[in-house]
Parts: C-alpha cells; sequence; structure tokens
C-alpha cells in the first residue's frame, strides 16, 4: 500500500476556496468589463475601527472627477453597492496620501463615524463594523467606476445654460436590482434600495 501512494503525484494543497464559489451576481470580477478598477486594499489603522488605503491606484483614487458607482470587496464576494457625487479620495497636504473627512467618498468611509457602536445613519462605521474580520486578514477591497457626464443646454430665467446631469445614482440603482433579481438579496451591507 506504501507504494502505491509513493508512486501516486504529491499532494498538494487544495486551491479551491470558498471565494472560488462566489454567487456570479457578486463576484467582483464580473464586472470588470462594464468599467470597474480596483482602487485600493484596506487594511485596519493602529486607530481601531479605522481604515487604512494600501497599493493604490492614485490615478483613480485622487480623479478629479464627481460621478461614481463603488463596490466594496470581501475577497471576491460585492458586499456594498454605493454610489457619490464627490471625488473618491482627495490628496492630504499635510502628508502623503488620503484625507480623511467628507470631503470624499473613500476618505469619509475610512474614518466617520463610531465603528465600536454605529448608530442610526451610521453608515460608514456601521460598514466597518461589519468587516472588520475581513479587514484584520487583508480581504477588503475598493472598486468604482466612473460615470460619465451629459451636458444638456437648457432656458432658465430667459438664459441659456448647461446643465451637467450624472448617471452615478441610476446605476448604483441598477446595479442593486441586477444583484437583487440574481440573487433573491441586496449585497449584506446595502440596508436596502434607495
Amino acid at each position: 500500500m506504501e507504494n502505491l501512494f509513493a508512486e501516486s503525484r504529491s499532494w498538494e494543497q487544495c486551491k479551491y476556496t470558498m471565494e472560488m464559489f462566489v454567487e456570479p451576481a457578486l463576484n467582483i470580477y464580473n464586472y470588470i468589463d462594464d468599467g470597474f478598477v480596483k482602487i485600493a486594499d484596506v487594511h485596519e489603522r493602529s486607530y481601531p475601527h479605522e481604515w487604512e488605503l494600501i497599493d493604490t491606484n492614485e490615478d483613480f483614487l485622487y480623479m478629479d472627477h464627481r460621478s461614481w458607482v463603488y463596490f466594496i470587496v470581501d475577497g471576491q464576494e460585492i458586499v456594498k453597492v454605493g454610489e457619490t457625487g464627490n471625488p473618491l479620495g482627495v490628496r492630504a497636504k499635510r502628508h502623503n496620501g488620503l484625507l480623511k473627512g467628507t470631503m470624499s467618498r473613500f476618505g469619509r468611509l475610512v474614518s466617520h463615524g463610531s465603528g465600536y457602536h454605529p448608530g442610526p445613519g451610521d453608515t460608514d462605521g456601521r460598514i466597518r463594523k461589519a468587516l472588520n474580520e475581513s479587514v484584520k486578514k487583508g480581504k477588503v477591497s475598493l472598486w468604482a467606476r466612473r460615470c460619465e457626464y451629459v451636458e444638456v443646454k437648457e432656458v432658465i430665467a430667459g438664459k441659456e445654460r448647461t446643465v451637467v446631469h450624472s448617471s452615478h445614482k441610476d446605476l448604483e440603482v441598477a446595479y442593486l436590482d441586477h444583484i437583487y433579481q440574481e440573487t433573491g438579496s441586496y449585497p449584506r451591507c446595502n440596508m436596502f434600495r434607495k
């Protein structure tokens, strides 16, 4: 019996993980062709329940653009679909990195609210708390799709003006609807459809 095992190929660790079995509608890799780009990996900061972005795609993170749909991803699973009419990130002037706060979507996500006891309406704290264990394991990343603007000429008070329309809110709802239709639920960090 010993010779039989000796002649067989060497036993390797199983290469399959549960991530490979993510519902297709929640698998980030099914949205690359839509234009989603990985913006950064997320790590826990030394200050509890705050995040730090590493391995950032600075061209997108600090792009002067104000219409985005973003995904928060745990492994390969999309756990949050969101939108913003703000830049994804604003570069800090005092240090080389992301400025925390409400001037950008990811600046707010990494630090706003309480990750210990998020209150009602504290979306950012609630997300950080829900993903705390995955962040400690280095499994969380941020992805985004740039949405285009459409300029339309309108008459306002008798004068022609250019009005800029953006699609990020409509696209967020379209992605949420698609995921719900395919899976029967929203991503685990989305409380509801807007």
